[in-house]
This record gives C-alpha cells, structure tokens and sequence, in this order.
C-alpha cells in the first residue's frame, strides 16, 4: 500500500500492489471499496511468472461496496498473481476510514489549528482508504509506505525501514515500513501528525500525545509494559512484533482500538493527569490499556473467522482486562468488580425479550457495528469467566494457550475454542468425558439471554430442588430455553466461600433434585461465577436477611441485586429486597464498596421509575433514613489525595446520592465549593468534581452553567472537559438545556464528535429535561445522522439514553411512532429502538404491577428501619 493524504483539502492518491494466491479458477476479482474512485486505466494483472498483462474488459463495475474486475481469461487455480492498481481517497470528518482530525495549538503568535490524519478501520472501514478483501479471514501481509510533510512524521503497524525526499515534492517524505506478519485489514493503521513520543520503560513501547499533554502519558507509559509482560507471561508467547505505538487522537470514535503494533486512544482514555483526573478516570485508562494489550492475542495473533463470533475477542479482551489490571493495580482488587461492571451491565440488556444471541448471523456492515453492544464485551466476558471457574483456572490458562498457538498468525471461530478447551478439560479430568464445552457453550452462545435458577428445599427430606427459566423483566410465561447451568452451592454447614466448582449440573434440563445438608440457609452460585441469577424458597430468603452481615461483601452485592431484579421482574415480594439491602444499610460501620455500589445501582431503577410520582417523596425518605449513617461517615472534606483507591470509589459512590437532597450538607458544601472556584479560583479536588459541579449546576442559575462552560472551552484537560460535559446537562433551566443539545447539530459547535453521545446522555438523565431530549431526537434524526454517520454508534448511544424516565403508555405509544416514522433511515439504530421500547413497556408493566405495593410497602415500614 502506498498512499499520500492532502490534510488540506481532505483526499488521499493511493496505490496498491495486491499478490493474489488463487484458489479456484475465476475470470474475476472483487475487492471492497468505499468512497474511493479507481483509475481504471491503471489496472494491470500479470502472473507472477510472467511480465505480460491480462486483458482486462471493460465491464468492471462497483455495486454497493464492492468493485469488480472482469477478466479476458480466467485465472488459474493455484497461481500466483499480482495485480496493481492507483485510486483516489477521501480524508472525512466521520472518525471512519482515514480521516482528519484537528485540535488547537498555542503558538507565539495566538491559538493555530493544527490538523492530522489517522486510521479507524475496524469493523468495516479499511476499504475507505484502500481497496482490499475487507474480511477477518482474509490474512495477508501488508508492506506500507506513507507519503507524509516533511515536518509531520508518521507511524504505522511495523517500525520504520526507511524515509525518502520526494524526487518531485521537496517538501513531501516517504517512509517505508517494515512488512507487517499476516494480520486482517481492520488491524492496520497509520498516523501522520506532529504528535510527540514519550518513550517508557520498556524500549519496546512510546506514547504519543499532543505536545503540551507529555507529561499526562507518563502513566500510560509505566502500566502499559506492566501489562504486556504479564499477558506474555500468561500465554507463554512473547508478543510477535518489535514494538508497539500508543496514540492519543483528539477526535476519535471509540475508546480505543486494537490495531497491531500501532494502537490508537481517545485522549480521555489514555492521558491521566493527576490535579484534573479522578479515581474512575485512572481506572478506566487502567482497564482500557489492559483490554487493548488482551487483543495482542485475542483477536490480533488469533482472530475470529467471521463478525459472528465478535464475542471471542471483544469478550475475551474484557476478560483479560481485569487479569491485566489486578496484576499492575493489585490494591485495587479490582477483580472483585466484575460483577458491578459486566455482570450487571450484562444482565440489564440480556433481560429483555429483545436481546439476542452473543453469536448470530451477521451479513452487512450495519449489522456488524451493531454486535459491538453489551452483549459482545460484557457477556462475552461472563461466560469466560464462567468457563474459567468450572473449569479450574489451570485447566483453563493451558487450554488457551494451546488455541493460541495453534491457531496463531490465523483464525479461529467459537467451536475451535470450544475442541481445544475440551480436549484439555478430559485430558486433566475437570470435565467428565460424556460433557463437552460445546455441548456446554452452545446453549450460552447460541441463544439469547440467560436463566433463574429457583431453589425449593425439602428440609425434611434434606433435598433441593432446583429449576431453571429464562429470566425475563416482562413476559416470563413466553420462553422455554434452557440452558447447561454450573450450579456451586454452600450451606450454613460448609462455608466454602471461595470454592466455585459445580457441585451440580442443571445438564439443559429444567429441573433437577439433589441432596442438601443444611440447618438454615444455603446459597447457589457463589460469587456469582455462573451467568445467572437465583431466586429461593421464602424461609431461605428470610434466613439470608437474617445472616446479610455475616456473608462476605461480594455475596451481600450478590443477594442484593438478585434480589431487586427478580423483584422488578414481578418474581419477588420487594419486601425481601427493601428488607436485606436496609438491614445492611444500617449495619455496614465499615462501608463496603462492593455492597454499597451495588444497592445504590439497583435503587436507582426504583428512584427513576418513581421519580415523576406521587410516592417518589417516600422513596426519599426511605433511602436517606436507611443510609444516613452511611452519608455521615462520608466527609467530603478529607484528604482526598492520600486516601487508597477503595475510598475514594466509596465516597463518590456515596456522595453522589447523599447530595441529591436540596438541603443536605453535602448539596449545600458542593454549592459552596463551586463558588469559591466561581470567585476566588479555589479548585475543586478531582474526586469531587463531578458530583460538587452537577449539583452547584442544577441548583444554579445561569451564572454556574456559563461559568462551567467558558471552562469547557479554555481547559487543555481531556478528562476535566468530560466531567464539565457532563455536569452541563444537570441544569434545570430548560432554556439552557435547549441550547446545550442544539450544539450538537451545529457544524462550528465546540462539542466533538466523539463526545456527542455524552452530551445528549448527560440531558436526558436530567429528569426535568428528559422529554426535551426525546423531542430533540425526534425533531432533528435526519440532521444527526448526516452530521454523525453510522459509525461508533453515537446515535444508537442516543436512542438508548432515552427510557431512563419513561414509564407511561402515552411514552411508549409515541416512542413506538418515531420508530415507525423514520423506519426506512433508521441507519444503525434498530437493536437501539428494540431494547429502548422494551424497556420502556417494562417501566409501564412495573407501573401496573408494582408501584401500588411499593407504595404501601414504604409507608408501611416507616417505621422499620429504626428497630433493625
């Protein structure tokens, strides 16, 4: 590939040299193209053994994203062929293909715009800046050079061979890279820019960001080798290229991309400062960086066949981040999170009727980008994990090193994983030899959702009886799935807490009766290591309400969001649930993040569902008289820079719905913090920003809204333009609120493109501007699509943003209208509109099911909570 971009007026001039190896006779060759023109007078195929040229007719042709040439004479099976062709490209402004990005440099003489040029290939945009077989198993080695000003150097997979003045262009510059090992075309990339390199410890590795954010890479550049080492270590193969480049881009769509040897950031996601960054910030730079450097080898060495099984590297890369991130963070434990961060996330999607299997048939590119959703990474990743524990961890390490390295430089699919895995569970003897992961997976991969285990003792005759169900939050009687279920079990009288092992397999069976030794309670999936939820007999349930306390922090999580989903799918008295989270409320003196971050989670549906009605003021009530103690034991006036990770994740977590009270200490404190930054430039400390800026911003006037605004535009801080982003959209002045989204459809508005979902989010969970969010979407959809594409999603991100408030029958009718309205240019949003309505009809189903017993249950137990 050679290829030279003109920055300033947004086209590329291309040319490839492509060594076919064909492997049946065929009189054509299709490629993919997009935007790209062909000079068709520049085609010339000849066989390697052979300076003569084919005929070529002149009836090639493109039809949609594919170009093909037609040839006088068949090619031969099993020849070598080279085919050489020139094109003209064109940079866009959509973060797709080979695009432009842009950010402001403070120079002597004022503020300049500078401009560079970068690659986002994946799923389907290589064919934007060159002609190719745009597929996953089409492997091949790539040899790139790039023709770039002599002032901006670049960068791409491989290290530099060499650099040439252009013979014609004295102010041009070839470089010439190294021949890349065979690698799918979503994995190459380039970069030509003026960005500057900061080496690490490791030689093998340097950061690149914008000249005055250096010094923000320095963490980057000491957790990245960190990281990488380990996963050498784990998989026991050294990573095959002789360097790895790490760019931040202003403008770029996703968090981050995994392209080999050369992978690229958004700023926010990689550039960690610490007078501007917070504690989420750091762990999400932390977590991103572990989950690209997982794709060295799931999904870089080894790569899946087809879209389908996006779920092997996207799933296996999350996996592989909390590994990565646990090994370089220990005080963190941040494995311990999983539940909170994927499980649940996992589970809030794979509830709904609407979900879909993790592998599926996928036959076009807008239906590739839209398997990149919850289901693909945080799925992906639970049942890996679930594979890992009933398993055993080293059966489980062998069994994907053995697949690396079989299937390495190629590609593989699920049931690749599935033989080795097996082979390795029956040669160590983890996996009885009349069980296969695949008879095991299938059920997990191939169909959508996943089940509720239900458990009934028999005390008497000491047995269990355990059933299974696809868990639903509407419709639970319309689905007869099942599923092959590990099921760990501990009792009062075998306390084995860590022990994940099966005891029992529900073998894709809907029940099973076992033996049971117990004296009062027993518990099912420990630790949540299966992808399911349990729901017991009521005389368990009682008896764990009793015992909350006496259970380790990640069961209480465990138990708590069990217990509310299976309450909001209309499975559950909310007695149990109400009961079991106050009972720990009142107890915990030690606040445990787990526990802690896992009520408020699930407390929010019940805040959003009740926040435009009657009971909402109970519901208020309710939660700060059972938490008050947590609130008091949370000063937001320590020292926030020394206290460990685990504290200050606590004290967001906490301080966040502590502050939601108009007149509580922690509202007013905020609102005094953002004025002495207003007045006497009193900084606010990083950990605090969020919360103090939402809610000086809701609880203000104009002036706090202008104030964070003019911020937004002067800071050079990536991570504190997302937090005054954020906090932009808690204002309840609706005129302002207008304003904020009508930046979005405007081309010279100082929002980015990448950060447009984050805008139209941070409105619409604003409840008193929420329907205003709705009619923004509906009255400017064509706008937006034209102005953001289909990539990345940003308005699928939009369309599910919307039901947070939405719980009446009138919302649903006309949320059901707008999707009917604009069904023929709904672009990327379809999966988006089917999990929003679905969500919606939930709310209203709760509506009609649960609010009266809510209701009731709340004024019932006012006085409950002081006699725990």
């Amino acid at each position: 590939i050679k290829i030279k971009p003109y920055l300033n007026n947004l086209t590329t001039n291309g040319a490839i040299t492509v060594t076919l190896n064909v492997k049946d006779e065929t009189n054509a060759i299709i490629f993919h193209v997009k935007d790209i023109e062909i000079d068709r007078s520049s085609l010339k195929i000849r066989s390697v053994k052979s300076d003569n040229p084919l005929g070529i007719t002149s009836q090639n042709y493109i039809e949609g994203e594919k170009y093909k040439i037609v040839l006088d004479e068949p090619l031969t099976k099993n020849i070598m062929y080279t085919l050489e062709l020139t094109y003209v490209g064109h940079l866009n402004n959509h973060l797709q293909g080979f695009y432009r990005s842009h950010y402001e440099q403070l120079e002597n003489d004022g503020v300049t715009t500078r401009y560079l040029a970068s690659t986002q290939f994946s799923p389907t945009d290589a064919r934007r800046a060159f002609p190719c077989f745009d597929e996953p198993s089409f492997k091949a080695n790539f040899s790139i050079v790039i023709g770039r000003p002599s002032n901006m150097p670049s960068l791409s997979n491989m290290p530099l061979e060499k650099s040439d003045i252009d013979t014609v262009d004295k102010g041009w510059t070839w470089d010439y890279y190294q021949t890349t090992p065979k690698m799918s075309t979503y994995l190459v990339a380039f970069v030509v820019s003026d960005l500057q390199g900061y080496g690490s410890s490791d030689k093998l590795m340097k950061v690149w960001s914008r000249r005055h954010l250096i010094s923000e890479t320095t963490y980057a550049a000491e957790f990245a080798p960190k990281v990488l080492r380990f996963f050498e270590n784990y998989f026991n193969i050294t990573f095959p290229l002789p360097k790895i480049d790490i760019v931040a881009i202003p403008d770029f769509g996703y968090n981050a991309m995994e392209n080999w040897g050369l992978i690229t950031f958004r700023e926010s996601a990689l550039l960690y400062n610490e007078q501007d960054s917070d504690v989420d910030n750091k762990r999400s730079i932390a977590t991103i960086l572990a989950h690209e450097l997982g794709h060295q080898w799931f999904g870089n060495l080894v790569t899946p066949k087809w879209w389908n099984d996006l779920w092997l590297k996207e799933g296996f890369a999350t996996y592989l981040q909390y590994l990565g991130s646990d090994f370089a963070e220990p005080s963190w434990h941040i494995n311990e999170e999983f539940i909170i961060s994927e499980t649940n996330r996992a589970f809030e999607l794979d509830a709904l009727e609407s979900s879909r299997a993790i592998s599926f048939d996928v036959k076009n590119s807008r239906q590739i980008r839209q398997t990149f959703d919850e289901l693909s990474y945080g799925k992906g990743a639970c049942i890996i994990r679930m594979m890992n524990h009933f398993l055993g961890e080293n059966v489980f390490k062998i069994g994907l090193i053995n697949f690396l390295n079989k299937y390495k430089y190629g590609n593989a699919n699920r049931e690749d994983l599935f033989a080795v895995l097996t082979e390795e569970a029956h040669k160590s003897g983890s996996l009885d030899k009349s069980m296969t992961i695949k008879d095991i997976m299938d059920s997990w991969t191939k169909q959508p959702g996943f089940p509720v285990v239900t458990a009934i003792a028999d005390k008497a005759n000491k047995k269990l009886i355990l059933s299974q169900k696809r868990f639903l939050f509407t419709n639970q009687q319309n689905d007869s799935s099942t599923w092959w279920v590990p099921i760990s079990i501990i009792t009062d009288l075998d306390e084995k807490y860590h022990d994940t092992k099966p005891t029992v397999w529900l073998k894709n069976e809907p029940m099973v009766t076992i033996n049971l030794n117990m004296s009062q309670w027993y518990l099912i999936n420990i630790n949540q290591t299966g992808y399911y939820i349990v729901n017991y007999d009521e005389s368990n349930w009682r008896k764990l309400t009793e015992n909350i306390m006496n259970f380790p922090p990640l069961i209480r999580g465990q138990l708590i969001s069990d217990s509310m989903d299976l309450a909001r799918a209309n499975l559950l008295d909310y007695d149990i649930p109400l009961k079991l989270l106050s009972r720990m409320a009142i107890r915990d003196s030690a606040i445990m993040f787990i526990p802690i971050t896992i009520t408020f989670k699930k407390l929010e549906y019940l805040s959003d569902v009740l926040a435009n009605t009657p009971v909402f003021g109970l519901f208020e009530e309710f939660q700060s008289t059972v938490f008050k103690s947590t609130y008091r034991s949370v000063d937001s006036d320590t020292n926030y820079y020394s206290d460990d990770y685990l504290l200050q994740k606590i004290r967001k977590a906490v301080l966040k719905w502590s502050c939601r009270k108009t007149d509580s200490e922690c509202a007013i404190r905020s609102h005094h913090k953002f004025r002495f930054w207003m007045e006497k430039n009193e900084r606010v400390p990083p950990n605090l920003r969020d919360i103090v800026y939402c809610t000086a911003i809701r609880q203000g006037s104009e002036a706090e809204w202008n104030f964070a605004y003019n911020q937004y535009l002067r800071t050079a801080s990536v991570s504190e333009k997302n937090v005054l982003l954020d906090a932009l959209g808690c204002t309840t002045k609706r005129w302002l609120l207008s304003r904020y989204l009508d930046f979005l459809v405007h081309n010279d508005s100082s929002i980015r493109i990448q950060d447009a979902g984050r805008v139209f989010k941070s409105v619409s969970d604003n409840n008193v501007a929420s329907t205003m969010a709705f009619d923004f979407l509906r009255m400017n959809w064509d706008k937006l699509l034209a102005h953001y594409g289909e990539g990345f999603n940003i308005i699928s991100k939009m369309v599910k943003s919307l039901p947070r408030y939405m719980n009446t029958e009138y919302q649903l009718a006309e949320l059901i209208r707008f999707k009917n309205e604009i069904r023929n240019n709904i672009g990327t949003a379809s999966q988006a509109f089917d999990s929003t309505i679905e969500k919606v009809r939930g709310n209203v189903d709760w509506m009609k099911k649960n609010y009266h017993s809510v209701e009731k249950w709340l004024i019932e137990h006012r006085n409950y909570y002081n006699m725990l």
